[in-house]
């Protein structure tokens, strides 16, 4: 049996999009904040209450904050738009990215009007938090 031409290449295009796509399920699981920054200077875990980033493969809750993620094509670095539905974020967009190795998880969030965060820094006097997670439990 023959495949047509275009229809291979189609087939090889739509394979290797797959191929490239972020996926989201190694990032399941509950997080603990263990460092942070904003604004170039040190973060205190303090003001974030003991509350851990919980994540499911498209929710988050974080403390009285909950909504939605999405992992967005591009990078590196790996991005992500985080949508509140509840708390102190609903109805904000938050453009992010984002690096997992092993148990570690990095986050940098644009909080302000800016653009998506290019790096894992938080320039000082700009609105990037910058937290550092560590897994606590996998789902």
């Amino acid at each position: 049996m023959r495949i047509p031409a275009a229809c291979f290449a189609f087939v090889v295009a739509l394979l290797s999009g797959c191929a490239t796509a972020p996926s989201g399920p190694g990032l399941a699981g509950r997080w603990e904040p263990a460092s942070a920054e904003l604004g170039g200077k040190p973060f205190p875990l303090g003001a974030f209450r003991g509350a851990q980033l919980e994540l499911t493969k498209d929710t988050y809750a974080f403390g009285t904050d909950n909504g939605t993620y999405a992992l967005v094509e591009g990078g590196p670095p790996a991005r992500m738009d985080i949508r509140g539905v509840a708390g102190p974020n609903a109805g904000r967009t938050i453009a992010a990215i984002h690096s997992l190795e092993g148990d570690t998880l990095l986050v940098a969030y644009q909080l302000g009007a800016g653009d998506r965060p290019a790096a894992f820094v938080s320039p000082a006097g700009g609105q990037v938090l910058l937290v550092k997670y560590r897994r606590v439990r996998t789902p």
